[in-house]
Formats: C-alpha cells, sequence, structure tokens
C-alpha cells in the first residue's frame, strides 16, 4: 500500500512564517526603489521646464512671465474661490503662458506629490471639501524672476542696497546653474512655514519654502527634499533653509540660498 506524500499543517506554517518575514524584509526596499524612480521621473520633469523656459524667453524677448500667472492665470477663477485649492481643481486647469509649451499633461506633476494627495491633500488651510483632489501641478516658479518691486502682479522683497527681482534672464548676475527658475512646495504647513502651495510662485525671501516630501527621515515629511530646475536648464535636488523644527539656517540668509538672482549676496 502506497503512502501519499505532502506537507504537514507544520512545515507549511513554517513556510509561511518565512515568506511573511522575507516580505517584510523585502518591501521597505521594494519602496525605496519605487520613490527612487519617482524621484527620477520629477527630475525628468523638471529638465522639461528647463526647455520651456528656453523656448519661452526666445520667444519673449528674453523676459520671463510673472511667476503668479506662470501657469494659472487666476488664482480665483470666480467670486469667493480658495485659492489653496487651485492646485487640485479639475475643472479649472493650468492655463497660464508657459502651459502652451508643455508637451504633456503630466510634466506639470511630481509623481510622489500625487501619491501624497491622496493622503495630505486635505490638509492644507482652508481646505474646500466640495472640490476634489486631482492634482494638476506641483511645481511653482521662482518669484524673483519675472516681477520686481512695486509691480501690481507680485513680487519678492528687495535687500538694504533695493536689489530685489529681475524681469529678463540677461538681468541675473548669480551663475544660473545657481538660480532656480521651478521647485515643488508643500501642499501643508509645516513649523515656521504656514505659507503652502497655493499660487505659482514660490517667494524665496521667507514666504514660501522648498518642499521636503523626497526622502523623508523616519517618514516625517518635513525632512526630506525635493527637485528643482535652474536657469541653465540643470535639475538637481535641493534641500529647504527651514529646518524641521521651523528655525532657518544662517547660511541660508533668511531665505531660500538658489532663489536670489545677483551674484553679491542678500544684504
Amino acid at each position: 500500500m502506497n503512502k501519499k506524500s505532502g506537507f504537514t499543517l507544520i512545515e507549511l506554517l513554517v513556510v509561511i512564517a518565512i515568506i511573511a518575514i522575507l516580505l517584510a524584509i523585502l518591501m521597505p526596499a521594494l519602496q525605496r526603489v519605487k520613490e527612487q524612480a519617482r524621484e527620477m521621473a520629477c527630475r525628468s520633469n523638471l529638465k522639461t521646464y528647463g526647455v520651456v523656459q528656453m523656448m519661452y524667453l526666445d520667444d519673449h524677448d528674453d523676459r520671463y512671465p510673472s511667476a503668479w500667472r506662470s501657469l494659472v492665470i487666476n488664482e480665483h477663477p470666480v467670486g469667493g474661490y480658495e485659492r489653496y485649492c487651485r492646485w487640485h481643481d479639475p475643472r479649472y486647469p493650468p492655463d497660464g503662458p508657459l502651459w502652451s509649451y508643455m508637451p504633456e499633461v503630466g510634466v506639470n506633476l511630481c509623481p510622489s506629490f500625487k501619491v501624497l494627495a491622496k493622503s495630505e491633500g486635505t490638509r492644507h488651510p482652508s481646505h474646500d471639501p466640495s472640490i476634489p483632489v486631482i492634482p494638476q501641478y506641483s511645481y511653482s516658479m521662482n518669484a524673483w524672476l519675472g516681477a520686481k518691486s512695486g509691480d501690481s502682479s507680485g513680487y519678492c522683497a528687495v535687500d538694504s542696497t533695493g536689489r530685489g527681482g529681475v524681469y529678463k534672464r540677461s538681468e541675473i548676475t548669480r551663475t544660473n546653474s545657481d538660480v532656480f527658475f521651478f521647485a515643488a512646495e508643500n501642499m501643508w504647513i509645516r513649523p515656521g512655514n504656514s505659507n503652502v502651495l497655493n499660487d505659482n510662485a514660490l517667494c524665496p525671501d521667507g514666504r514660501d519654502w522648498f518642499g521636503t516630501f523626497h526622502s523623508p527621515m523616519s517618514g516625517d515629511l518635513d525632512t526630506g527634499t525635493v527637485n528643482a530646475v535652474f536657469v541653465d536648464g540643470s535639475s538637481r535636488e535641493v534641500r529647504s533653509g527651514l529646518a524641521p523644527d521651523g528655525t532657518r539656517s544662517e547660511a541660508e540668509q533668511g531665505h531660500e540660498k538658489y532663489g536670489w538672482p545677483h551674484r553679491e549676496l542678500f544684504k
């Protein structure tokens, strides 16, 4: 009489336990790989922004658009509209002057930002629950480009010598690889900064700060980095000058160091 061979219950449980342990070990590594892929896609998007910048400047006498109207012409498309919701409202897609130069819609959205919007998208100030969270864009333009003190469209602070924003690329005296064109902002407030993604302009004079959601430490979304594209068309990882506890690095001089367009330091 032949005996049927097979696994005992204990053997099956041991195999299941080993598989569970392997999954527990591999899942964090897989998540890191996925995040690295999203970061690479984000940098690729921003490189496209670098090309768009060159095309736009060539067509407009080397002059930048207003940062506040670069992707979205009107922050308040209807009366009483909550502008903090503008980035995730599909009823009013981007319509600014840079939009016609974009090769595809996805270029405007960081993949990591898109994933986070599912869990963090309603954390921004004055969220209107009637507006669905469907991200339309995640990048903002350096507000020291395309505007000067006194402009009705908005501007960043001037230093003690009167220097501030510029209209034209030719007015930038700092090394172009050290002046950012577009970068990502957070969709939620963090210590020391209550201004988040609410318009097209990232004001590096202390009002707005770079995002912090790429590769955060211990899962704390206020401790990571983001990507930025620079005036020379290059893109790379940047870290905000605002520390997780809300303090500002002395080296940043009270503003994001990659925003200032002049060779001489902000005074």
